[in-house]
């Protein structure tokens, strides 16, 4: 007995984490499925006003993700982000290389949005090449709202001097051309026309993983793994 007493400790320590990151697994499933659900309600739902500034700090990713809203205010040209990316073309999934035209929006009381436009062909990145888009004046944009991308170990490097980009950050947009008071999360516009046709919205792909029930069950089977393991262990060591 006491030579099992240790490898007991140890195992049932192991056995109790091993169950516990199963059972947080569940529990972000029900939570992640519960977030499909809003999304899915707030894709088929009517626009509404997107949050006002003095809202945007108490605002949580899960809370907003994909909520359909509108906005009004003037587009910032000079300060356009050019964020590299692929779109789907046909039903082959055949995709075509561009930039995701990002621009600040200026709201009536000097806050700021960054909006994804929508898409333009390598072709047209430069703004002479779509002068009929550059939209002067007040403007109402519907879309949905996205929270930040985050760069991983494999992003490339942007290019600044080029207005070339990789991820769509709103702080490091913001950032990059000196703006203030800008919202921490970034509107697609929608598939709303634009003179000239470019940049052209609607573009967004919606996609939540949710791989939970599977590592849920691969924790708990590795709980039963260790499980076996230990009995294995104990009727050898009885019968030395």
């Amino acid at each position: 007995m006491r030579r099992l007493l240790i490898p007991s400790i140890v195992s049932a320590i192991a056995f109790v984490i091993l169950c516990g990151l199963g059972f947080w697994q569940l529990e972000r499933l029900y939570e992640k499925e519960a977030l499909l659900q809003r999304i899915d309600q707030s894709l088929k739902a009517d626009a509404v006003a997107m949050p006002v500034d003095s809202e945007w700090s108490r605002l949580k990713p899960d809370e907003y993700t994909y909520r359909k809203v509108f906005l009004s205010g003037h587009f910032e040209h000079n300060h356009e982000a050019h964020i590299f990316g692929f779109i789907v073309i046909d039903d082959k999934g055949s995709t075509s290389p561009g930039y995701f035209i990002l621009t600040p929006l200026a709201l009536h009381n000097g806050s700021r949005v960054i909006v994804n436009r929508g898409f333009v062909p390598e072709a047209l990145k430069a703004q002479d090449q779509r002068k009929a888009g550059l939209i002067e004046g007040p403007v109402t944009v519907q879309g949905l709202m996205r929270i930040p991308e985050r760069s991983g170990l494999f992003t490339p490097q942007d290019d600044l001097q080029k207005n070339i980009r990789f991820i769509r950050d709103p702080a490091v947009i913001a950032a990059s051309f000196k703006l203030e008071r800008v919202a921490p999360f970034i509107i697609d516009a929608d598939a709303t026309p634009v003179p000239g046709r470019w940049p052209e919205g609607g573009h967004t792909v919606v996609s939540v993983p949710n791989n939970h029930l599977e590592y849920a069950l691969t924790w708990f089977g590795l709980a039963l793994v260790l499980m076996g393991v230990f009995t294995a262990f104990v009727l050898k060591a009885r019968a030395s």
